[in-house]
């Protein structure tokens, strides 16, 4: 070969090489594209040439972010192929609550027709966390707020939580009545159960020194105890006043390990725009054991529903049974009435600042089969968040809802408080219900 043949041949491979770095380094495709123009008042940092995600995969690329007149315009390229129905939603997506950006799609319905290529379409505008949580401080004191407001119109949630507050207040000042009323004679009766308990380790303590003088025959006792009737009936009459000794112990020890607590959770819900509410009872009758009942997602069924899709299930129950061990609290039973069970951590939790950071997952319902909003839910309900303590009363954090389905970020707030007064009530109770046990045992 000559020197000619070979240098044009080292030219056209070369020129072959560079083409084809061009073609895979300038993202270049093959396949069929048709464009569609989505319009939104802030894009939140979203660039070109991210994907494009039809129910969470990827279905084409964002080709052009332009500014047009007062609306920012993403151009964006989906696959030949892929219908996109008229009333589906155009939103900026995240990867996480700080990962990156992408444009998502929820799609529509069949019945409602497939947009055209080069369909001009108005998106939902993203809300970035530094201004969902200004916002949802903001709704926070404004809930706040309304709590003390005379004005609320009838059906909204303030003056649903103003009446359920209220209704706290009574049963807080009823229960404050019965244990005002019941502390003279509740006292009395410690009293007299303390002096009862002495008498019975003084009474157990010379039952000892009978059982061992019921092992050898000198003496009197030990005489008597030869008759094969009367040493069975002696022992069992001891054996009944050990186990009356124990009740009473039991019974005095249930009435001061009852812990009480009120926890309330706000969330808001930044895609629908809306807010839910948890209230319940945590009940920890001894350390490491609790049971939580409550209600979550309340609201007045009749009251308008955001315009953009809000999928959540109102006024729900939750009742679990929990134990606490360590940086761990599992509860298992009925969240938001369905069964499943709920996992919080708390890595650091021997740290002073650390153990003020715990990390939630829960799963539940795990057999839905729904419709709502003319939408179908068949996955179980998965649930993620993370939360700081700001002091031991009040937290704030973040989470994500229904990660099998619809993924919603949520900026989330939570009250807890130590209620005594009920904790009190509950030690009476346990006593009084000890106590008839052990008569009906006679």
């Amino acid at each position: 070969m000559s020197t000619e043949a070979k240098v044009g041949t080292f030219v056209l491979v070369g020129l072959a090489l560079l083409a084809t770095a061009i073609f895979l380094l300038g993202d270049f495709t093959l396949e069929k594209r048709y464009s569609l123009d989505v319009y939104f008042t802030d894009v939140s940092g979203l660039s070109a040439n991210v994907p494009v995600k039809l129910s969470g995969v990827e279905v084409g690329q964002v080709k052009a972010i332009t500014l047009d007149r007062n609306k920012v315009k993403v151009v964006a390229a989906i696959r030949e192929g892929v219908e996109i129905y008229k009333d589906a939603t155009f939103t900026v997506g995240i990867t996480g609550i700080i990962g990156s950006k992408f444009m998502e799609i929820t799609q529509g319905h069949p019945e409602a027709g497939v947009i055209p290529a080069g369909s001009a379409i108005a998106g939902v505008d993203f809300v970035p966390l530094d201004k969902a949580m200004n916002q949802a401080l903001r709704s926070l004191d404004e809930l706040v707020a309304s709590f003390n407001s005379t004005e609320a119109k009838p059906g909204t949630l303030a003056r649903n939580l103003n009446d359920t507050v209220a209704n706290m207040r009574d049963l807080t000042a009823n229960l404050n009545d019965l244990i005002e009323t019941s502390r003279p004679n509740l006292s009395k009766a410690l009293a007299r159960t303390d002096a009862i308990t002495e008498k019975l380790d003084e009474l157990l303590a010379k039952s000892n020194q009978v059982m061992a003088g019921l092992a050898t025959d000198k003496g009197a006792v030990g005489a008597l105890m030869h008759d094969p009737k009367v040493k069975e009936d002696v022992k069992e009459t001891v054996s009944s006043i050990k186990e009356a000794a124990g009740t009473a112990k039991d019974m005095l020890g249930r009435m001061t390990q009852f812990r009480i607590y009120w926890n309330m959770d706000w969330r808001y819900e930044h895609v629908a725009r809306a807010s839910r509410l948890d209230v319940g009872l945590k009940i920890s009758p001894r350390d490491g054991r609790y049971y939580y009942v409550g209600g979550s997602n309340i609201g007045n069924e009749n009251d308008a529903r955001p315009s953009n899709k809000d999928y959540a299930k109102l006024n729900t129950i939750d009742a679990l049974l929990g134990w606490e061990k360590g940086p761990f609290d599992v509860g298992v039973g009925v969240i938001r009435s369905g069964g499943g069970g709920r996992v919080t951590v708390t890595p650091f939790y021997k740290h002073p600042v650390g153990s003020k950071f715990s990390l939630m997952a829960q799963a539940y319902d795990f057999s839905r089969d729904r419709v709502s909003e003319s939408r179908r839910f068949d996955n179980p309900v998965y649930d993620a968040g993370i939360m700081a303590r700001i002091n031991r009363f009040f937290g704030i954090g973040a989470r994500a809802e229904d990660l099998a389905e619809i993924k919603r970020y949520q900026t989330w707030a939570s009250v807890l408080f130590e209620d005594k007064d009920i904790a009190y009530l509950f030690g009476v109770v346990s006593f009084g219900a000890a106590g008839t046990k052990g008569r009906s045992k006679k």
